[in-house]
């Protein structure tokens, strides 16, 4: 890399957003970053404490529950102009489980209406629980009463049969949790090249080492391929 061989890494609400193992994914990411010669800076930061928007190459949120969320919002209204320049510039922001749902515009949690962030344009509204493992296009788990409606981003997964979350540049908001990075090889492959190349255009990528990543996503595979209930 660069002389500023330097990456950091904001996971928010570390506390509040992490449902499914979230933490995992951030702790993937960072022992793969390492093992390209990036120094690593991680920030666990959670409500009410600083959060300077603009030093991150990557942002982190996972699930979280209805009262998590919540106090997420509203902690990250503050931060609404930066992170609307982040989105825009192109750092790279990973929200799952239902801590995407805070950057549309709004959320419908039952009878109550609350405005998001307004930084990505759809809405939610909130009906029967979605609960499924999920194989296409990535192994994870969803458990989430919420929707994804009257959106004009691109959809994380466009399937015939599934489409949900919403990507613009480099923010991608996915239901799928699991932890998604530590379960699908692939992906965090290319999502380690994205980050270190966004830092440095030219950085020779080094063979990584994924035989476990891989061994853990094909016996999901065989597993999920059995007969299983959704609900």
């Amino acid at each position: 890399m660069k002389k500023d061989n330097k990456i950091r890494l904001g996971f928010f609400y570390y506390d509040l957003c992490n449902l499914y193992g979230d933490s995992g994914n951030v702790m993937i990411l960072v022992h793969h970053l390492e093992a390209q010669g990036a120094k690593v800076i991680v920030d666990r930061l959670t409500v009410d404490e600083p959060k300077k928007i603009e030093k991150y190459d990557w942002i982190y949120m996972g699930s979280t529950t209805d009262r998590g969320l919540l106090l997420a919002l509203m902690d990250l209204r503050k931060y609404k102009t930066a992170l609307a320049y982040a989105i825009e510039h192109g750092t790279h922001i990973l929200a799952t489980g239902n801590s995407f749902e805070l950057f549309g515009k709004e959320l419908r949690m039952g009878s109550k209406l609350y405005h998001g962030l307004g930084l990505l344009d759809f809405s939610t509204k909130y009906g029967p629980r979605i609960v499924n493992d999920l194989m296409e296009p990535y192994i994870g788990f969803e458990n989430h009463p919420g929707v994804t409606v009257e959106s004009k981003e691109a959809p994380f997964v466009d399937l015939d049969d599934r489409k949900e979350g919403v990507v613009r540049n480099n923010f991608i908001g996915t239901y799928t949790v699991g932890p998604l990075l530590v379960r699908n090889p692939a992906f965090l492959r290319s999502y380690v090249e994205a980050i270190l190349r966004r830092k440095d255009p030219g950085f020779e990528i080094k063979p990584m080492d994924l035989h476990l990543e891989q061994a853990v996503y094909e016996a999901s595979v065989e597993e999920l391929s059995k007969p299983h209930v959704t609900y």
